[in-house]
């Protein structure tokens, strides 16, 4: 019984290598699923995050300050 019980562990610990054909396929299935996930929840992040910031009263106050920014730096480049 104990040896049985031996084999049933070892089975579910030894290492099989796949051929080469089997790691790629696996690889590139694996990176173009995390690909794909990645660019479907940065899309979802960004969508959200821009409806929030549109709902927020702040935003002018955001575009006046980069106004700014961009003023005082068309500024420095004439004064050149």
């Amino acid at each position: 019984m104990a040896e049985e019980n031996q084999k049933i562990v070892e089975k579910y610990y030894i290492e099989v290598n796949p051929s080469a054909k089997v790691k790629f396929i696996n690889g590139l299935l694996g990176g173009l699923g995390w690909g794909v996930g990645l660019t479907i929840g940065t899309a979802f992040f960004l969508a959200i995050m821009g409806y929030a910031i549109s709902r927020v009263d702040f935003a002018p106050i955001i575009g006046q300050f980069f106004q700014g920014i961009i003023e005082s730096s068309q500024q420095n480049l004439e004064t050149r």
